[in-house]
């Protein structure tokens, strides 16, 4: 099943305890996914492409309003690949009832998001459950809710950022979508919602992906500096091969002579362990001082022999 799926069906289970937060989840399905139907019989509708969350939508109106009569309609598409489903509240005075209490929630000002910080995490996670998806975490980095309308879309961007969470919006295909990307931010929403084992699942891949790409540096690093160590390896051996052409290394100080004849006979060792070969040992220091004078040598050579 994939991860955003999973997902979806945690926070399908999720039953808030408080009413108030009950009603506010239900309002965020209304929002994205309802309408109020009808002129003189008026019916209310609660439509997803989800199974899960058609039953969601149910247990929240029987929860809040026990003597309810709402029915489940399942419509397939032509393809019969998807299908819709519908919570229909058909008794007018129960529809208009519902939809009247959902408007008149304790909403800050301008209605932008709902005062209680309990009421928007279940907002948010009814906003999700409606048209919201998440990528794999081993892909990448990807939270997103979707509507076609502009006050819902406010009001859920609101709500997330109420949070202090970084949040976008853009434009696709006609809808509004929300956007988290940053994995911190995606954690942090996750928790809100009360989706704790999706949430430890993206927490396990995320750990892995950082750790292996605190190994991939390092190996980058160390790659690097062999790379740079052989290629001056490469640099110095040159110039001892032109020393030894032009002058012979017999005629260099003691040293000099034993550095370079070492070099010569161990072309990838590092300066240290060079110093270790040495009789007696030389320091780290010691040989790249040496090393240096060959450098100098093999220069004034070079300048000689244009």
């Amino acid at each position: 099943m994939a991860f955003s799926d999973e997902t979806r069906n945690e926070l399908a289970r999720v039953i808030p305890s408080a009413r108030c937060c009950r009603l506010a989840e239900l309002s965020a399905f209304y929002d994205l996914d309802g309408m109020l139907m009808g002129t003189a019989n008026q019916y209310l509708d609660f439509t997803t492409s989800a199974p899960v969350v058609a039953r969601k939508v149910l247990t929240l109106l029987r929860s809040l309003y026990p003597e309810i009569s709402a029915q489940v309609l399942v419509r397939r598409s032509r393809s019969r690949r998807t299908q819709n489903c519908t919570v229909r509240i058909l008794d007018t005075q129960e529809a208009l009832a519902v939809y009247e209490e959902m408007r008149s929630q304790n909403y800050a000002a301008k209605g932008r998001y709902l005062r209680k910080k309990c009421c928007r995490r279940a907002y948010i996670r009814g906003a999700f459950l409606s048209h919201g998806s998440i990528t794999n975490p081993e892909r990448t980095y990807h939270l997103e809710i979707s509507t076609d309308h502009s006050q819902a879309a406010e009001r859920v961007l609101a709500s997330i950022k109420s949070f202090h969470i970084n949040a976008g919006v853009t434009q696709r295909k006609g809808s509004l979508v929300i956007y988290v990307k940053d994995g911190e931010d995606i954690v942090t929403l996750l928790n809100l919602m009360g989706a704790h084992q999706a949430l430890l699942q993206f927490e396990n891949v995320r750990v892995l992906k950082e750790m292996r790409n605190q190994v991939n540096r390092l190996v980058n690093c160390e790659t690097a500096n062999v790379d740079k160590t052989i290629k001056a390896a490469m640099s110095q051996v040159e110039d001892i091969r032109l020393i030894e052409e032009h002058m012979g290394l017999d005629e260099l100080p003691a040293k000099l002579r034993q550095v370079a004849k070492l070099r010569l006979e161990n072309p990838y060792a590092s300066l240290k362990e060079l110093g270790d070969m040495c009789v007696p040992p030389m320091s780290k220091s010691g040989v790249n001082y040496r090393i240096r004078q060959l450098r100098e040598k093999a220069a004034e050579i070079a300048r000689l022999y244009k």
